[in-house]
């Protein structure tokens, strides 16, 4: 009887090591693999963060790490361009994913960068593999660590990235608004009689001008321009439409004016303006009115 005790004992033992054995295989089968990470720096400092993610569609959340707490503009799609339900606590992100087979990730952020005298830095923790694309024209001042690589595309500069703690520090330079040509002659000068009709055209003109602003009261573009040079081409021209619409026009107007122009990139484009207080977005009705402000 004891031999028949000790073996039940053994067999029950070796059932619950395979039993744990199997456990630890089902936890350790993967929930989802980044296919890849982009993150897009603008000349603002916002940080346009992208991830694809090849997910295990038989689990019905996965838990992703964010690269930071703070962000905007959250937008979680799946292999079917549908919304997906999610949820935040501090960094860690909950995707109900149940059936999915590929998550599109897509987040904006100012808490990664900040900017000392005229040197901008990217400091980010990143879990996977990922591409940074610095702004336009930057020039890289400092690396923590050598990137796996390094590409240039015309202006634009981008570090691929391997998972580890980065800081990346990289200036721009000024944006000229106008540049006026300089050609190295000057001309003779005007007989004062010429100089008299040309003051007095002058300040008919800018009399009229000021008359006609004040009764049609647009906005100023070329003053919003000046005054915001890291505006990008996008940015310009929605500024622009808008002006032409006496400063304001309902956002289905817009996409109806830029139709090659993806939903999501306008949407961002009309919150990055918002951010900027160049313009202000009003519901009217079930529609969102984007105004230029005077």
């Amino acid at each position: 009887m004891r031999l028949d005790a000790r073996t039940a004992s053994v067999a029950v033992l070796a059932a619950l090591v395979a039993l744990s054995a199997v456990t630890v295989f089902v936890n350790g089968e993967y929930r989802f693999d980044s296919e890849s990470m982009n993150l897009t720096v603008y000349r603002d400092g916002l940080v346009h963060v992208s991830q694809v993610l090849a997910v295990n569609d038989s689990y019905p959340e996965i838990f992703v790490p964010l690269l930071v707490a703070s962000v905007e503009n959250i937008l979680v799609l799946d292999q079917d361009e549908k919304a997906v339900d999610y949820e935040i606590d501090g960094l860690n992100m909950t995707i109900y994913s149940l059936g999915a087979e590929k998550i599109s990730l897509e987040y904006d952020t100012i808490a990664l960068t900040q900017k000392e005298a005229e040197v901008w830095t990217l400091t980010a923790d990143t879990p996977s593999a990922a591409s940074v694309f610095l702004p336009q024209n930057a020039t890289v001042v400092y690396l923590n660590q050598m990137p796996a690589a390094i590409d240039t595309q015309g202006s634009t500069i981008t570090l691929s990235l391997f998972p580890s703690s980065w800081e990346i520090s990289y200036v721009l330079p000024l944006v000229p608004i106008d540049e006026l040509p300089d050609d190295g002659k000057t001309s003779p000068p005007l007989p004062l009689e010429y100089l008299i009709l040309a003051v007095v055209a002058v300040v008919t003109a800018v009399l009229a001008a000021l008359l006609f602003v004040k009764r049609r009261k647009r906005p100023n573009v070329e003053r919003i321009l000046k005054a915001y040079p890291q505006l990008m081409i996008d940015d310009r021209e929605v500024i622009t439409f808008l002006a032409e619409k006496d400063g304001k026009a309902f956002e289905a107007e817009i996409r109806e004016k830029f139709p090659d122009m993806p939903r999501t990139s306008l949407w961002r484009l009309v919150r990055r303006l918002e951010r900027l207080e160049i313009v202000e977005v009003k519901k009217i009705g079930l529609e969102n009115q984007v105004e230029l402000k005077k």
